[in-house]
Parts: structure tokens; C-alpha cells; sequence
């Protein structure tokens, strides 16, 4: 697609607001000052490119739900990391661990930002990474508010053993997303790894929405159980303090 036809694309978007959520061809062709032939082949290209619907009785054109959820998508993910750097950097020095931000992928959770500990001795938590949902505090606090029948849909009722306190029945884990749930925040003891724990918290979008979950991470040599209420309120108040950046008061207070 070359340079004239994504700005041809782009002016006609630009033309919906919210007080003009549908549009016919004679007003777009006033408004960009066009013919009326040239808008309608504009238009109808774009429909077809599934930029645009058509309404078939008023014959006037909307956004599509797909790029509806492109930009959706777009938006969190560009705010989302924008927004989340201080609140990484502050947890990192809070806790002297390694911080995440990790975000849904189908049925794992991947990292898609991450300031290291500034301890020598680290969990390394690089970008891109994938993670398994059921042994991770990222996967626990991004699936916790998901429908029961989806999570089923979403994971094998027999889930693999990673390290030596993984959940492995399905059952078990619905049980302990209950708990994340009641609490606020989740927490993976020996699950992924055997000296691996971690704490994590949804960050939900202004709709409410978890679009992804602030983590910490460290070698449980370094912090034992009874210092994980203590790394969960510093992960919750980030989670918070980056979920009301995009809009939402959080339920959930640390």
C-alpha cells in the first residue's frame, strides 16, 4: 500500500468523532472537498479492506470492529509500556528485585517490559519472554477476573509440572485464581522454578479490563515466605498507581 493511499485512508478516518460516528459519501466528499464518485470509490475500497462497514439501510459508513480493536489494542499497548517504565523503576528500587510488566498471549503470559534488580544475585526477567499462566504471578493476576467456562476453553484440565509446588489439576488452579481474586494480588511460590518466587498484580485499563499484570521476581534464598506481604504491597500499589494512569480506580487498595 503506497504513501497517497494510506494518507487518503487517513484523512476519511479522521473524519469520525464521537459526535460523528457514521458518515454518508456526500458529507465526506463536502468535508475533504472531493467529488462525490471519488469519495464513494474511497470508501468502498476501505470497506473492503475492512477499515469501514457499510450499514445497509441508511447506506452510511462506520468504523469496522476490527479496527476498532486495533486501535484498542494499539492504544493500551503504546500507553501501557509508556506508562509502566517509573512504575518498573520504582519497583525494582522499592524492592531490590526484578520487575515485569507482562501481558496475555493467547494461553501465556509474555514479558513486555522489565527492570532488572540491582542485586548481583537476580531473577532475569528479559522481554519477550514467555511464560506458563498457571506456575507465574503474571499468569495468575492476568486470568484471576476471566470467566470460569473461558478458562476452561483456554487450558488443559491436566497442567504440566514445572518445579516442585506446581499447580497441576485445572481444578486446583480455578481454586487459587478464587484466591488471587479475594486478595488482589497473586503469588507463585516454587512453581516455575524451584528457587523462584514472584508477586503479581492486574493493571486494568479505563474500562476495567486487565490488560496486563506488574510482577517482581527473586530467588527464594532471598525471600522467604513471610517477606511476600510485604513485596505484595509495594506490586500492588505500582499495579494501582499505573491502573488509575489509564483511567481506572482500582478496588484494590495497598
Amino acid at each position: 500500500m503506497g504513501i497517497p493511499v494510506l494518507k487518503k485512508s487517513m484523512s476519511v478516518l479522521e473524519l469520525f468523532s464521537p459526535t460523528l460516528r457514521e458518515i454518508g459519501v456526500v458529507d465526506a466528499a463536502n468535508q475533504l472537498g472531493l467529488s462525490k464518485g471519488t469519495l464513494s470509490r474511497w470508501l468502498s475500497a476501505m470497506e473492503s479492506a475492512g477499515f469501514l462497514d457499510r450499514d445497509p439501510v441508511s447506506l452510511r459508513y462506520r468504523l469496522s470492529a476490527r479496527l476498532a480493536v486495533i486501535g484498542e489494542l494499539a492504544r493500551d499497548a503504546t500507553s501501557l509500556q509508556r506508562l509502566a517504565t517509573a512504575e518498573l523503576q520504582w519497583l525494582a528500587a522499592t524492592t531490590g528485585e526484578t520487575a515485569n510488566l507482562a501481558v496475555l498471549v493467547g494461553s501465556e503470559a509474555m514479558n513486555l517490559s522489565a527492570v532488572e534488580s540491582p542485586r548481583p544475585i537476580m531473577h532475569t526477567g528479559w522481554v519477550g519472554r514467555r511464560l506458563p499462566v498457571h506456575a507465574t504471578a503474571a499468569g495468575k493476576s492476568l486470568l484471576a477476573w476471566h470467566a470460569t467456562a473461558e478458562l476452561r476453553r483456554l487450558l488443559p484440565a491436566q497442567l504440566p509440572k514445572l518445579a516442585a509446588r506446581s499447580i497441576t489439576s485445572l481444578d486446583d488452579f480455578l481454586e487459587e485464581l478464587g484466591k488471587v481474586r479475594e486478595q488482589g494480588y497473586s503469588v507463585a511460590w516454587a512453581e516455575m522454578e524451584d528457587d523462584l518466587a514472584a508477586v503479581g498484580a492486574p493493571v486494568r485499563n479505563h474500562t476495567g479490563l486487565v490488560v496486563g499484570a506488574l510482577t517482581i521476581g527473586a530467588p527464594i534464598s532471598r525471600v522467604p515466605e513471610d517477606r511476600l506481604k510485604l513485596c505484595s504491597e509495594a506490586v500492588l500499589k505500582a499495579a494501582n498507581s499505573l491502573s488509575e494512569q489509564l483511567g481506572y480506580r482500582s478496588e484494590f487498595t495497598a
